[in-house]
């Protein structure tokens, strides 16, 4: 067991003693405000232990704080009843005379004496636990569980972590990130289907959702079971909400000081609003998390199940029962009547008048109708508004009067909901008509050319490239911190990224694998920058476009950095090539967004126009920026809103090269329309002001980008400083060459592109290997005496394969190769050739047949470079390739050194005739072309047939 463990199971031990000793009396609760102020505290630190200490005894505490009252309360009216004789008074009862009335108000004052001491024993002073209005919010919003499943993930308590989030999103279900993290913890190892709990669930509720699932599912017996137990468990909580609500006078908005209520109208008052409380405590027991109303008539509707269920169950007596007690609520329901009339039937008529009904029941009817008649009376005399929670009570108890006023009440209600019904219509044809004109601006903007678009809208800053313009500012987008450009990528280019997130993009990628995270009638596929490159590193897809990713989301961010005139620089936060793609079949009807409406830095809560800066949310994100890659697709659009999410501020209408800008805070809510047609792609970017929050894939693709930089340019760019060095021959055959450097045998012409290297030396993808413990590609050759192969051959073992080209060019007779390797070695005696100048390696002399097809070949490689890996290697599997880190590629290990080698195209190479290549021809050759190097640097003669080709495959000439 894990130290880590060890300490959960320690605190939650503590927190039970805690929580148990002080229900005893033992000691006094902490006032939960400064428990949960000190969890806050410790969740920005990152003290996750603490976080779960303070925040769980904080809960407890308020549940315990709750407990403690209400038992003072019912304890002290059970043990000082007004029915109790008084000594030398008999018994107190009010408006009997004068001293009968100085014993009620005796009893009154012993209940508030036993009620304050039993308080203060077991909680202390009374202002000890005064808590502030905006905690209480906080705790009825059940707040410290968000808090609490992020501390129970971080130290790997899944179970608790499930269940606190769980509990959280139940009162918050608009809660998008949290939404997401359960979506995340339903496919984690270990978490089970029992650990999604509310752990804040009043036991009745919780029996009567699961009696009710039991019940539409027919399994009745079962139903019966919770159902009864929900009746069970009603009515102490029941009780303890009605104790609870005889509390401090609640002096609704006036001040304290103005209110000059004598001694019995501030009696009434405080009862009446008590008494209120009591009445409405039925709909708060009706409530359950995630719900927008209560359930209606929730206590008759238990009973209404019961009689079907028991029915079922053929237990008819309890079906009498039940059907009974519901017709106590509902007197004149002719449903229930011809049930209970059947029920009759079967249990025969006078074993049915011997079940009456519940007696709980009939108190509790009794109990309410005598309040509400208290509360009408109040309503009618003192004008306290009652609205009455039940639709049983019967219509008699309201006065005549009060129901002729509610009536017109009522009528006028209904009048005044019509008038503003038909000012909503006018608002919303009003606000139709803006959206139509900002769309028909953004469409007329982005049909028409932009030549002058920069020096006709003002800018907030420079743009740093010139053909970027700057086609809408904040103030045309209808808001602050806002842009759009375009021309930030061309034609090409946009077509170069969208063909890379076809090939590159992984379905559901940032969203869990989710293949429809925001819609479910589009498919979504994304792919960050350093996942790009590392496809490309493999050969998966083109290097180069992986490579445009990188630099052009670098460029967006230079350009928001410039635009929005920030005086510190941006970082990445976070980098997407995304795309989303329609599915046909799902868009008849279709209503939703291809992206909900919401904010990057904050949870935007609509119905209350906010939009709070706090976790789970990205709080760290400062800027955000889109790029759009195409617009061959229907819908999709880009939407500005209000903090409501539905009025729409701005539309934009994407476009190969147009970037939208902005920041990310609560200024500008954001969404996609629905995409119906086609697939719609763009870099989504995020940048953040805090180096800490950097995006950790940025760095790393950085990284790898300058590890496939190839160290050659390097050696290249660096011969200024030492030419003596770059124009000596190569006489060890250690030296490392390039891809245009051979090895001449006296007796063998080789082309431009052959080179033989020893295998102590990294080589390039174009670059021949003649020793057996190295592969070859497509272009390289083994050359031995008695065979010739061109540029584009390669020699290998009878038993393996040849790998074949993607074009070939025609051999020479041994002959033709002879006369011109001689005619070569003439030049280069007669000092009549240029060399070819590199850093360490020996120079090459062609004839001008060579330099021909050298220059043939130079073009036809810029234009098609050879591949970099033999796709068809000999036993190579489907298994093989998609494992990129298979013990056949051990080299690619090595990133800081382009080896392209493979072992599993080694066996290729034919041992014994690159072993006689090597020992017989190389130093030969090397002594002549060392002698042939030296006169001919000597004397530089002018030539335009030498090139010096470097591995970018870029053709520069050097004449000396």
């Amino acid at each position: 067991m894990s130290l880590s463990t060890i300490t959960v199971l320690l605190t939650l031990l503590y927190l039970s003693n805690v929580s148990d000793a002080q229900t005893e009396g033992n000691s006094i609760p902490e006032p939960y405000d400064l428990l949960f102020d000190n969890a806050v505290e410790a969740y920005y630190k990152g003290d996750w232990m603490t976080v779960i200490l303070n925040m769980e005894r904080a809960l407890k505490n308020r549940s315990l704080l709750r407990k403690i009252k209400a038992q003072c309360r019912l304890a002290c009216a059970s043990n000082t009843t007004f029915g109790q004789n008084i000594p030398g008074v008999g018994l107190a009862i009010p408006g009997a005379g004068s001293i009968e009335d100085l014993g009620f108000f005796q009893s009154i004052m012993k209940r508030a004496d036993c009620i304050t001491s039993c308080e203060t024993e077991k909680l202390g002073p009374h202002t000890l636990h005064k808590i502030s209005d905006e905690v209480q919010l906080e705790f009825r919003k059940r707040t410290p569980y968000n808090y609490l499943q992020v501390a129970y993930f971080k130290i790997k308590k899944l179970d608790r972590a499930v269940s606190a989030a769980n509990t959280f999103f139940l009162a918050n279900p608009d809660h998008m990130e949290m939404k997401q993290n359960l979506d995340y913890y339903k496919m984690m190892a270990g978490v089970q289907e029992s650990d999604f709990k509310d752990l804040e669930a009043q036991p009745h509720m919780a029996a009567f959702l699961e009696g009710k699932k039991l019940y539409s599912s027919d399994d009745f017996a079962g139903a019966v079971s919770f159902l009864e137990t929900a009746v069970e468990e009603y009515f102490p909580v029941y009780e303890e909400c009605r104790a609870l609500c005889e509390g401090s006078y609640d002096y609704d908005g006036y001040n304290y000081m103005e209110y000059k209520a004598d001694l019995f109208q501030a009696m009434t008052d405080h009862f009446l609003q008590s008494l209120n409380c009591k009445q409405n405590c039925v709909l708060e027991l009706a409530t359950t998390a995630g719900r927008d109303k209560p359930f209606e008539d929730f206590l008759p509707s238990l009973f209404n199940y019961l009689q079907f269920s028991y029915f079922n169950s053929e237990n008819y007596e309890k079906a009498v029962e039940c059907a009974k007690t519901y017709l106590l609520f509902h007197p004149e329901d002719e449903v229930m009547k011809q049930n209970l009339a059947y029920y009759t039937v079967v249990v025969g008529e006078e074993n049915a008048v011997t079940i009456s009904e519940r007696e709980v029941i009939k108190q509790y009817i009794k109990k309410s109708l005598l309040e509400k008649e208290l509360l009408y009376f109040g309503y009618e005399i003192f004008g306290v508004t009652f609205v009455d929670p039940d639709p049983w009570t019967p219509a008699d108890v309201m006065p005549v009067k009060l129901r002729e006023k509610q009536k017109a009440d009522r009528e006028t209600a209904a009048r005044i909901t019509e008038e503003i019904g038909n000012l909503m219509k006018e608002i919303e044809t009003l606000v139709e008509e803006k959206n139509k004109d900002s769309s028909d601006l953004s469409k007329l903007v982005s049909d028409a050319p932009q030549p002058d678009s920069r020096s006709t809208a003002p800018q907030a800053g420079s743009v740093l490239f010139d053909n970027i313009k700057v086609t809408m500012t904040s103030k045309m987008l209808n808001g602050t911190q806002r842009v759009l450009l375009d021309g930030v990528t061309t034609e090409d280019e946009c077509r170069e990224l969208h063909r890379l997130s076809n090939a590159a993009a992984k379905t559901g990628d940032g969203y869990r694998g989710k293949p429809s995270p925001h819609s479910p009638s589009e498919m979504f596929q994304g792919v960050t920058v350093l996942k790009a490159l590392k496809l490309g590193q493999e050969g998966m897809v083109p290097l180069k476009s992986a490579r445009l990713f990188f630099d052009v989301s670098e460029k967006v961010r230079k350009v928001v950095e410039s635009y929005f005139q920030l005086t510190t620089p941006l970082y990445f936060s976070y980098s997407h090539l995304v795309c989303r793609s329609a599915i046909e079949e799902k868009q008849e009807d279709r209503k939703d967004l291809s992206h909900p409406v919401h904010a990057d830095n904050c949870v935007l809560i609509s119905e209350m126009n906010e939009c709070i800066k706090e976790p789970p949310a990205y709080t760290h994100r400062d800027y955000s920026a889109i790029l759009y890659l195409n617009e061959d697709f229907e819908g999709g659009d880009f939407i500005f809103t209000e903090l409501d999410g539905k009025t729409i501020t701005a539309t934009v209408r994407p476009s190969c090269g147009r970037v939208v800008g902005f920041g990310a805070g609560k200024e500008n809510p954001h969404g996609v329309k629905a995409v119906t047609k086609s697939q719609r792609c763009a870099i989504a970017l995020w940048f953040t002001l805090d180096p800490r929050h950097e995006e950790k894939e940025r760095i790393q693709a950085q990284e790898l980008l300058n590890m496939l930089s190839s160290p050659l340019d390097a050696e290249f760019q660096s011969t200024t400083a030492d030419s003596s060095t770059a124009t000596q021959a190569t006489e060890d055959d250690s030296k490392p060459v390039t891809a245009t450097q051979a090895d001449v045998d006296d007796s063998k012409p080789v082309t431009a592109t052959q080179a033989t290297t020893d295998d102590s030396k990294p080589v390039t993808a174009t670059q021949a290997t003649t020793d057996d413990s190295k592969p070859v590609t497509a272009t390289q050759a083994d050359v031995d005496d008695s065979k010739t192969v061109t540029a584009t051959q390669a020699t290998t073992d009878d038993s393996k394969p040849v790998e074949q080209p993607g074009a070939s060019e025609a051999a020479q007779p041994p002959k033709e190769q002879e006369e011109a390797t001689a005619q070569a070695e003439q030049r280069a005696e007669k000092q009549t050739d240029t060399v070819s100048v590199q850093n360490d390696v020996a120079p090459e002399v062609k004839s001008t047949s060579d330099t021909a097809k050298d220059n043939t070949e130079s073009k036809t490689d810029e234009k098609a470079q050879p591949k970099k890996t033999v796709k068809n290697k000999p036993k190579q599997t489907e298994e093989v390739k998609a494992t990129q880190g298979d013990k056949t590629k051990p080299k690619q290990a090595d990133k800081s050194k382009p080896k392209q080698a493979d072992k599993t195209k080694a066996k290729e190479v034919d041992k014994t005739k690159s072993k006689e290549v090597d020992k017989t021809k190389s130093k030969q050759v090397d002594k002549q072309k060392s002698t042939s190097t030296k006169k001919a640097v000597k004397k530089a003669p002018d030539s335009k047939k030498a090139e010096v080709k470097t591995t970018d495959s870029k053709a520069q000439k050097v004449e000396l």
